[in-house]
Parts: C-alpha cells; sequence; structure tokens
C-alpha cells in the first residue's frame, strides 16, 4: 500500500527527525535533570556547609513543578506551536543550571528547580508521548520506548562525563560543570525544538505514518471533560502515580546493599553495581516493551508488574550472592521502565488520541506528585528497616496489578464513547 489522503506506509525524513529529537531532548536536557543530581549531592552540600536533605529538597520542587504544571502545559501542547513551547522549556532547563553555576547558593538551586520542573515536564512527560501519538498511527509504543530508553544511556553518559570532568575533586569545580551542564542542555535540544519539531505531520505537509484507528483517518477518543468524570481515569490516574512511587524503591538499592553485614562481598561495591546494571536493564527494557505494548499493552503490563515482584524479592531474599542481587536490580529494571513507556501507551488506548494530550497531562500531575513524594517516602520507610520497604512495595505492586486490571477490564466502555 502507498499512501492515500490519511496517512503514509512510508517514513520521510521528517518523521525521522521527530524520532531525533525525541531522542536528542530526552538524551540532554531530561537525563542532565533527572539522571546527574545524584552525582552532585556528594559533594555540593558539604561546599555549601548544608545537609545533604536541605539541598536535595531543590529536587522536590523540581517534581512539584512539574506536577502542578503539567495541565497547564498540556492544554498549551494541545492547542499552540510545539516549538515556542518546548524551545522555552529548553532555555528554562538551561537558565536553571547555568543560574547555578553563576549563584553558587542554596537559593538558586531552589530556584533552578522551578524553572527545571516547568521545562522537564513538557520535555519529558508530554511532549514524546504526543508527538509520537500525532505522528505515528501505527508503533508509536516502539518509538516513545526508543526515545524514553535515552533517560537511562545519557544518564550513564553524562556521570561518566562528571566523573572525568571532577575527577575525584582534583579535576574541574562543580560550579564550572554546572555550566557545562546548561551550555549541553541547550547545544543537544535547542536545534531540534526549533527547527525540527511541528506538532501534526499536516503543518509541513506531511501525514502520518500506519493505518488509523479511525475509518475517516482523524484522531479518534472522547473528550478529555468526558474522560474526568469516568472512574477509569481516576483508577488509572491512582496507579500511574504508585508505579512512579514504586520507581523509586530502586534508589535505595545502594543504601540496602551498604547496610549488609556478614556477606562474602564488598556491600558498598555491589550497591553501586546494582545501580549501574539497574540503569542499563531499564535503557534496554524500554525499548522492549515499547515494541511488546505495540502488539498486545495488556499483557506487556502484566510482565512488568511480574518483574517488579520477582525483582523486589531477589533482592530482598538473594543476598547470598551478589549476583543474585544483580539478577534482582536487573529485572526490576524492567518494571521501571513501565512509568515512562507503558503509562502513556495505555492511556492513548483507553482514552484515544483526539485530546490526549490534556487526559494525559491530568495523569501527569499525579505521577509528577508520587515523584517528589517517594524518595522521602521510601526514605522514611528504610529508617525501620528494609523488610518494610521491600513488603510494602510487593503489596504496592499487587494493588496496581488489580487497578490496572480494572482499566482494561473497562476500556471498552470508554472507547465506546469515543467521537473524531
Amino acid at each position: 500500500m502507498g499512501e492515500n489522503a490519511t496517512y503514509t506506509t512510508k517514513m520521510s525524513i521528517r518523521h525521522i527527525l521527530i524520532i531525533v529529537t525525541g531522542i536528542m531532548i530526552t538524551v540532554g536536557c531530561s537525563a542532565l535533570v533527572f539522571s546527574t543530581w545524584s552525582a552532585f549531592q556528594a559533594v555540593v552540600p558539604e561546599i555549601l556547609g548544608v545537609e545533604k536533605a536541605t539541598w536535595a529538597f531543590y529536587v522536590t520542587i523540581l517534581y512539584l513543578a512539574s506536577a502542578f504544571s503539567a495541565p497547564f502545559i498540556g492544554k498549551l501542547l494541545a492547542n499552540n506551536d510545539m516549538r515556542v513551547i518546548l524551545s522555552a522549556s529548553v532555555l528554562l532547563v538551561g537558565l536553571g543550571f547555568l543560574l547555578i553555576s553563576f549563584a553558587k547558593a542554596l537559593w538558586a538551586f531552589y530556584v533552578a528547580g522551578v524553572m527545571m520542573g516547568l521545562g522537564a515536564v513538557s520535555i519529558l512527560w508530554l511532549a514524546i508521548p504526543t508527538l509520537c501519538n500525532n505522528w505515528f498511527n501505527q508503533k508509536s509504543g516502539t518509538i516513545i520506548g526508543l526515545c524514553m530508553a535515552f533517560t537511562g544511556i545519557g544518564g550513564a553518559f553524562w556521570l561518566q562525563v562528571f566523573n572525568a570532568l571532577y575527577a575525584g575533586g582534583q579535576g574541574m569545580d562543580v560550579w564550572s560543570i554546572y555550566m557545562i551542564w546548561g551550555i549541553c542542555a541547550l547545544v543537544t535540544s535547542l536545534p531540534f525544538t526549533i527547527f525540527c519539531v511541528r506538532r501534526t505531520p499536516q503543518e509541513c505537509g506531511q501525514l502520518p505514518y500506519g493505518k488509523p484507528v479511525s475509518a475517516s483517518g482523524k484522531p479518534a477518543g472522547i473528550d478529555a471533560s468526558k474522560a474526568m468524570k469516568t472512574t477509569v481515569f481516576y483508577v488509572c490516574f491512582l496507579f500511574s502515580g504508585i508505579i512512579n512511587l514504586l520507581t523509586m524503591v530502586a534508589q535505595q538499592f545502594p543504601s540496602y546493599a551498604k547496610s549488609l553485614t556478614g556477606v562474602p562481598f564488598d556491600a558498598l561495591a555491589v550497591g553501586v553495581m546494582m545501580a549501574t546494571v539497574m540503569m542499563v536493564s531499564q535503557a534496554i527494557s524500554k525499548l522492549v516493551f515499547g515494541v511488546a505494548a505495540d502488539k498486545n499493552v495488556r499483557a506487556t503490563f502484566v510482565v512488568a508488574i511480574a518483574s517488579g515482584i520477582v525483582g523486589v524479592a531477589l533482592v530482598w531474599f538473594g543476598t547470598s550472592s551478589e549476583f543474585t542481587l544483580y539478577a534482582g536490580a536487573a529485572i526490576y529494571g524492567f518494571f521501571f521502565a513501565s512509568c515512562m513507556v507503558l503509562i502513556p501507551v495505555i492511556v492513548r488506548q483507553i482514552f484515544g488520541q483526539r485530546e490526549y494530550p490534556e487526559i494525559y497531562s491530568r495523569i501527569s500531575l499525579f505521577l509528577n506528585i508520587m515523584g517528589a513524594v517517594g524518595p522521602v517516602f521510601w526514605a522514611f520507610l528504610g529508617q525501620y528497616g528494609y523488610s518494610i520497604v521491600f513488603a510494602v512495595a510487593m503489596v504496592l505492586l499487587v494493588i496496581t496489578f488489580f487497578l490496572g486490571t480494572y482499566c482494561f477490564v473497562n476500556a471498552k466502555k470508554i472507547q465506546a464513547q469515543w467521537t473524531e
């Protein structure tokens, strides 16, 4: 089949540029914001003379800014030129890093947290799913997974850059590194958001790739106002947030390993390796889950939950062997990937594409609130023993399975209300 009036079976250079843009804004801005702050945490609080928790509060501010701005930015993305919105978002991220570099003060981190939160919510959580759903009727899950994989790939890359530049305190100072981070955020992302992005293929004389769901070829789905009156929406809202909360369990792996006593291995070294293994695993599994979700999203969801349960069990009970701990971290990485890849695919399958940005942005609100709460929540439970952390995680994984299943079972009732 060649082209017809509503879609194309061949990807043009513009389709490819949308994919490249998704990769670049993820490996650049998103990875710099979300995947490198832990490296700075080891040195910046001491330089500023503050507690680590006081400094790290800027990360909570970042997530809260993302959460509460998501509905507003979702509406902007749905109705305005995405080049302007995404370019402004990139500027907020880049300038946030530069502010820290020049101010060298705690208040700058808090202000930058707001700036980065406002920028990151559109770059990571909203733009990629929206662009992929607009440009690709088919294989959108695969492409979302490919783009999101670069948060892990980018994180691993930038952490190595940090280590090379800082050189254990013998190299560049952290304020100069923050300046490099700001420049890199702008250089890796801004050219693509300015020159390559269009909200829909029709804006540049192109057609979506792949056969559409509706016969007319127009985006089909339920009105956002109707969606938000359904029980399914709020169940989806809830389980999406819980999934993001559960991803934060992986942040406890290094400290959990360090707490182990009487083990036949270097606990601290194993904990660091567990974090590395998990990062590589979640990068790979984002692509795998994207491909799988295009074929059967419900089965992929079940595999994700099962991966979370098995991963936690191996980490919890596999302390006699470092290789069991590595396996647990790797398997849990597959669950970790579900947050960025499966949730947007599930939302699209249930509620459709017509007002997807607004619907998904509402779900992103709670998702990001849980991102802000997660580190504090799990660290608090960890004070009472890691058995409590893992037991609570197991219970939440089971709850998430039932909430997700409810959404899938009732999806046809929502799909019956779709219009073009």
